[in-house]
């Protein structure tokens, strides 16, 4: 029998929808997240992304609706989290959780968004979310920092094997490889990495999505 993600509607309407705004200081969340679809909102004279992060609690049978909004990079794909921020705290706490990295890691984030919610929403089954009180006093919400994470893990799932399937998944090792797909270079994790290198210096890409990019080719370097 084939799982086509049919759900129960008369079971989905017990739910109670919560915003963060009624989340107060010391609040806990833990459920299912899922990361929707973003969208550009005009903001002076640049863009913003829009976007929706929904936690199920299943224990408390509410859906948790959270609002972000941050700066957008349409030539990157990248969102931006400033430091002391809903987003910056949220992404600095996850990755500290899930890669052990130390909290406030960067003094700010470029997240590639496309990445970031597959990521989540592919590989993340259940979060459990802390609200802080908000450093800056003009806050409307609170900050939400990331406690708890439970991955999913599928041993039959392969990691790419190759700089192609890399450039499929990763649109900023995509950047490099079609730069030396337009020049007829070859195509070596040691081509990729000094385009990577003259992207980055040229400021076409941040210091994060370079480094990041970096550590996916090492995925491939052994087979080169």
């Amino acid at each position: 029998m084939l799982d086509f993600g049919l759900t129960d509607s008369e079971d989905m309407e017990d739910y109670e929808t919560k915003f963060l705004t009624e989340l107060q200081p010391g609040d806990e969340i833990t459920g299912k997240i899922i990361i929707g679809e973003f969208k550009t909102v005009p903001m002076g004279k640049r863009e913003v992304a829009e976007f929706y992060i929904i936690i199920t609690d299943l224990k408390n049978r509410a859906k948790w609706v959270c609002e972000f909004i941050t700066p957008y990079y349409p030539e990157t794909d990248n969102i931006y989290g400033e430091n002391g921020g809903v987003f910056y705290n949220l992404i600095d706490s996850l990755n500290h959780v899930v890669n052990k990295t130390p909290l406030n890691w960067q003094e700010n984030y470029s997240v590639n968004f496309s990445k970031f919610r597959k990521t989540v929403n592919e590989s993340i089954s259940s979060v459990t979310i802390k609200a802080l009180q908000s450093d800056n006093p003009d806050a409307k919400t609170v900050n939400l920092q990331v406690i708890d994470v439970i991955i999913i893990t599928d041993p039959e799932t392969d990691p790419p094997i190759s700089i192609y399937d890399l450039a499929e998944e990763d649109p900023i090792i995509l950047m490099a490889y079609a730069g030396l797909r337009n020049k007829g270079d070859r195509i070596t994790v040691k081509n990729i990495t000094f385009e990577l290198k003259g992207l980055y210096d040229d400021k076409n890409i941040t210091k994060y999505a370079y480094q990041t990019a970096l550590k996916e080719l090492k995925k491939v370097k052994d087979r080169d």
